[in-house]
């Protein structure tokens, strides 16, 4: 679609909601940089910005800043479409210095509010950066753009841990953390969790509390052979979270062997929003075994940018993603931990190893 024309998005001195989203939608944006309507030179630059090189980037900001004050009173997602252009640009550290600028004028705050929302959204760092200067700048009534901000930075446990009591200094509620359902599951014994695969079939593809059932069985002995196809069955037959469940107990029944077919199902799924951290959680339960997974889980872990995901809101993908984040972190330090663990154990001089057992 074509950019509109001065005749075409001036009305009263105001554009019109078709000639601003016909401005949004392309068309050539060199001619309009000039236009009359602040808010269409703005988005003008805009476009030019996602497709300039590196030197004239310093002139479009510029261009830009001049026009954003005038341009927020005719588009209300200013600072979300400038966010949009500033990550596709991996300009994070600019976004950063941007907002703070934004934030420090009262006639634009709404807008660095916004823009210090969009970065949250994209950058896991974001948040520790930007808590503190919107926190400052909230001045006394805490404005709608300044709360959606505030919400969105305060998702991360990283900026939460960092910032924590200086949010406490403003009457603010953080963003409210979803927590999986409590309760433990029943005991198991041998024969109650024997009972329990009794009474499913063998190409079961589900099977509640499967990790405290087959738990139960390996830890007093080998299983049966209609006990270890279901266990198969259960592990390799589909992704998912039963698989992520089953896979530590196939390790324990399969041994070493297994290692390297296990971890070729499992860290493919790390990153995925639905499952990812039900694998990450099954890798902690490795253990040791599971430290040929650490480099995905560290690529997880040192991500800049948020993992991408599906969710109904922009916030709450951000919620999915400090999930994954936290899952990863978790499963990493409990697989380091468990190696220390067994180097201490079974490092000692006078310790020796007699069929497998230490004494």
């Amino acid at each position: 679609m074509r950019w509109p024309d001065e005749a075409e998005s001036a009305g009263g001195g105001h554009p019109g909601p078709e000639a601003v989203e016909a401005a949004r939608l392309g068309g050539s944006p060199e001619h309009h940089r000039d236009d009359s309507l602040a808010s269409i030179r703005f988005l003008a630059h805009l476009e030019t910005l996602k497709a300039a090189p590196r030197e004239q980037w310093p002139a479009l900001d510029g261009a830009l800043l001049a026009e954003a004050r005038e341009a927020a009173r005719h588009l209300d997602d200013t600072g979300q479409r400038w966010g949009w252009v500033l990550y596709g640009l991996g300009r994070e550290r600019h976004t950063y210095a941007l907002v703070a600028r934004l934030l420090a004028d009262p006639a634009t705050r709404d807008i660095g509010a916004d823009l210090a929302r969009e970065a949250c959204h994209g950058w896991r760092a974001a948040p520790v950066e930007l808590l503190p200067p919107l926190v400052r700048h909230c001045g006394q009534g805490i404005s709608p753009a300044m709360a959606g901000a505030l919400t969105t930075a305060s998702i991360s446990e990283a900026a939460m841990r960092a910032h924590g009591a200086l949010m406490a200094t403003i009457p603010f509620t953080p963003y409210p953390r979803a927590r999986r359902p409590s309760g433990s599951p029943p005991p198991y014994d041998s024969a109650t969790a024997a009972a329990a695969l009794w009474a499913r079939p063998v190409d079961t593809g589900r099977l509640r509390h499967a990790s405290e059932i087959f738990g139960a069985l390996l830890d007093t002995g080998p299983l049966t052979f209609r006990q270890a196809a279901q266990l198969y069955n259960l592990t390799f037959k589909r992704p998912g979270r039963m698989q992520a469940a089953c896979a530590p107990m196939w390790l324990r029944h399969a041994g070493p062997t297994a290692l390297a077919r296990l971890l070729a199902l499992m860290t493919p799924h790390l990153g995925d929003y639905g499952i990812g951290e039900y694998y990450s959680e099954g890798l902690a339960r490795m253990g040791r075994h599971a430290m040929p997974a650490l480099p995905s889980l560290t690529a997880l872990i040192e991500r800049r940018t948020r993992i991408p995901v599906n969710d109904s809101t922009r916030d709450g993908e951000t919620m999915l993603d400090e999930r994954l984040l936290a899952a990863a972190t978790d499963a990493r330090r409990a697989i380091l931990a468990d190696d220390q663990h067994f180097r201490n154990e079974f490092s000692l001089p006078e310790r020796t190893i007699v069929h497998g057992r230490s004494r």
